[in-house]
């Protein structure tokens, strides 16, 4: 089976895209079954039993009202707000995501690093629901936000 982007459209044919459509109900059911063959491995991501369409775009939405803030530089609304999302959708890796762009905005690198550590683990926990580059991209970002070795 071919892996699905975020943004194509949904094999269901609703013609919507797959984030917006049927992605939450897959990796719903992708969590349980991989819950059920290893109880131990999903421990650190916690399993979201379902978002409905309505919740994704409340998830969609409030991603981007968070990074509208950090873009406005309302940093403690941001902060809020993606504590927020984490509280609302812990089976996601949106909150992480928020967090680390908000860390890094601020000047935190060692915040931003762990977050986007974060949500690579959540990548790796389930591959399949994400684009070959999701990984790479985040850990562009975190070797970006390494400190360099002092050269001698």
């Amino acid at each position: 089976m071919a892996k699905i982007g975020r943004n194509d459209p949904c094999p269901c044919g609703s013609g919507k895209k797959y984030k917006r459509c049927c992605l939450a109900n897959d990796e719903a059911a992708a969590r349980e079954r991989h819950a059920a063959a290893n109880a131990v491995a999903t421990a650190s991501v916690p399993a979201q039993s379902h978002l409905c369409h309505d919740c994704t775009h409340e998830l969609d939405d409030a991603a981007n009202a968070v990074f509208a803030l950090i873009d406005a530089g309302k940093f403690d609304a941001a902060e809020q707000a993606a504590h927020d999302v984490l509280t609302r959708f812990p089976g996601m890796h949106d909150g992480y995501e928020c967090l680390g762009r908000l860390y890094q905005a601020k000047g935190d690198r060692t915040r931003a690093i762990e977050c986007y550590h974060q949500v690579i683990a959540f990548a790796r926990n389930e591959p399949h629901l994400y684009d070959p580059g999701f990984v790479g991209h985040f850990q562009d970002l975190i070797d970006r936000l390494e400190p360099r070795a002092a050269a001698n």
